[in-house]
């Protein structure tokens, strides 16, 4: 059998102060590394905010290329098309609605001015017109058969 050492109670307590102090002092280094990480993540964070905002940027700014683009080659494949159709450029049928519009207005101011003088004459040809006379019937004679 083997006889333990015995420490005395001062030893004791020396060694368990300086457990003490090293837990401490791990308690402190481990508060100051999640802070240096904490810190770190934030840095990283707002640096992935920063460069997520430039990648939004360049897309919309791609997006709104792409969307003109395909716009314009859409516009020129329905020109071709409706010149092909009708042998006009687009020019010349907008030049043909523009004057079909202009045309328009004056037949309706044409219409409108026919409608105006029209109406008090047809008044005064209804005032002017005596009221028919009613006329009774004669009964038809009897034919005998």
């Amino acid at each position: 059998m083997s006889k333990r050492q015995i420490t005395p109670p001062i030893e004791q307590e020396a060694l368990a102060r300086k457990i003490w102090l090293a837990g401490l002092g791990a308690y402190a280094k481990s508060a100051k590394e999640v802070t240096n990480l904490s810190e770190r993540g934030r840095t990283w964070f707002e640096e992935l905010m920063e460069r997520g905002r430039e990648l939004e940027n360049q897309t919309k700014t791609q997006v709104k290329d792409a969307a003109s683009q395909t716009q314009q080659a859409m516009t020129q494949q329905i020109n071709a098309r409706v010149q092909r159709f009708t042998g006009l450029d687009p020019h010349q049928l907008d030049e043909l609605d523009n004057k079909l519009d202009q045309l328009t207005d004056v037949v309706d101011k044409l219409a409108a001015a026919k409608a105006a003088p029209a109406a008090p004459a047809a008044e005064v040809k209804a005032e002017a017109k005596p009221a028919p006379r009613r006329t009774t019937r004669k009964p038809a004679a009897k034919k005998d058969a």
